[in-house]
């Protein structure tokens, strides 16, 4: 049996929707302002197959929960950017990883409270691999807590021998990116690679 037929499997049957519904249920009253982007969250998500759906489901549900544990009154006249939760959304696969789930649930959290994720940032995220994302944070100074948040829940003897050697291709690849740097000898995050940790972040 493989992951995702394990997914549905554990899943209770209830939490199984309508397309339509679920975007209605969850979303457009967060969004009622920006004219159009429950529709058209509709129709991309009816785009998903079963599984994605009921992932993105659990996505859009934790994300809007924080919201509004955050603030009932802030984001009502927020313009979200219905770019940044296609790209949630395109990315249900690798939310099926509790932890990489809460922090995708995070950044759309962070759209929907302020709008202030930038559409590249949603996309840069969606090519981070666990691995990636343990580098990135520990390089990330400005944040600790979140840092120990991913090495608590990711870290294994492997990867931890692989965010210690600065030559890795994790290195090389975050640095192609544009999310690290190098200086000295010694790696940094770069403002796009802190704007990353930051719309993954809690929101405080």
């Amino acid at each position: 049996m493989d992951e995702r037929t394990e997914i549905v499997k554990n899943i209770p049957r209830e939490v199984w929707v309508a397309a339509v519904g679920v975007i209605n249920k969850l979303i457009f009253p967060i969004t009622a302002t920006t004219v159009g982007v429950g529709k058209l969250l509709e129709q991309k998500f009816s785009t998903l197959n079963e599984v994605q759906k009921i992932i993105a489901e659990q996505t859009l549900k934790e994300a809007t929960k924080k919201v509004k544990s955050y603030s009932q009154s802030e984001y009502i006249n927020v313009v979200v950017k219905p770019q940044v939760l296609y790209i949630v959304l395109d990315n249900a696969d690798s939310q099926s990883d509790e932890t990489i789930r809460e922090l995708w649930t995070n950044l759309t959290a962070r759209e929907l409270s302020d709008g202030s994720v930038h559409p590249e940032i949603a996309r840069l995220f969606g090519k981070l691999t666990a691995t990636d994302l343990m580098i990135l944070s520990e390089l990330y100074s400005e944040h600790p807590s979140l840092a120990k948040i991913i090495f608590k829940a990711l870290a294994s003897a492997y990867t931890l021998g692989i965010t210690r050697d600065p030559k890795s291709f994790h290195h090389v690849y975050l640095k192609k990116l544009g999310l690290i740097e190098e200086i000295s000898g010694k790696w940094f995050c770069t403002t796009t690679g802190k704007e990353l940790m930051r719309c993954i972040s809690e929101l405080n």
